[in-house]
């Protein structure tokens, strides 16, 4: 049976409590503070250094306590029908919204004007932004997916759906840290963050969830360059 330390009770703490009680306090970034950023290169850089920190120290404890890495999701892909209608789903929900904004080409300016301080805006900007969508990809899987749905798991296990509690507690979370993004961008995070937590309880592993978070960062980093050239510049 896995244990739990005091280490992962802290590190929990601040991911489920500090962390989405700053993000609602703080809400959308406001002008002032957009300007006083670091340039973009340094933002990438810095944010991704971040991420990898976190999955560092989760991997660190979990070493350190000789858990099973299965139990973290390292391990091959349990394929199954589910797994992969629920990959599938994902995609097809990102792609959607994708081409919704290009239908709706007042509705893809106005969100490109709100985030365009946190993504490419060209090919210079998307090299540096590649490090974090795979430090994010990577990093964040570990964090929210492998630790903490193990971590709330563990704790609510034997309660009556005790298996959906530790999915949708992660990505209530998740989505929650992104609030800097806007309300509409929340609801969109959690709805592919339920389904990324269903395809970790499902697949057993953290592989399949890692690489679409990936290519998902990958592609909304090269949608937004080319939103800049075709809709901000118009």
């Amino acid at each position: 049976m896995i244990e739990f330390n005091w280490f992962d009770h802290v590190f929990a703490f601040l991911i489920l409590i500090v962390i989405p009680a700053m993000s609602v306090r703080s809400d959308k970034m406001s002008p002032d503070l957009i300007e006083s950023l670091p340039p973009k290169k340094h933002l990438f850089y810095s944010n991704g250094l971040m991420l990898l920190i976190g999955a560092l120290l989760v991997i660190t404890s979990w070493n350190i306590s000789k858990r099973p890495w299965t139990a973290l999701g390292i391990e091959w892909i349990q394929s199954s029908p589910i797994v992969w209608i629920l990959s599938i789903t994902i995609l097809v929900f990102y792609f959607g919204d994708i081409i919704y904004g290009y239908i709706n080409k007042n509705y893809l300016k106005s969100r490109m004007v709100e985030i365009q301080y946190i993504i490419p805006v060209n090919w210079d900007e998307f090299k540096p932004y590649i490090f974090l969508a795979f430090s994010a990809g990577i990093c964040e899987e570990i964090v929210f997916r492998g630790f903490l749905i193990t971590y709330i798991f563990h704790y609510v296990g034997d309660m009556p759906y005790g298996q959906w509690i530790a999915m949708v507690i992660p990505a209530l979370v998740f989505s929650l840290s992104h609030l800097y993004q806007g309300w509409w961008a929340v609801l969109k995070i959690c709805i592919i963050s339920l389904l990324f937590g269903a395809i970790f309880i499902y697949s057993g592993s953290l592989i399949l969830v890692i690489a679409i978070h990936v290519f998902i960062d990958l592609m909304s980093g090269i949608t937004a360059v080319f939103s800049s050239y075709t809709v901000i510049d118009d």
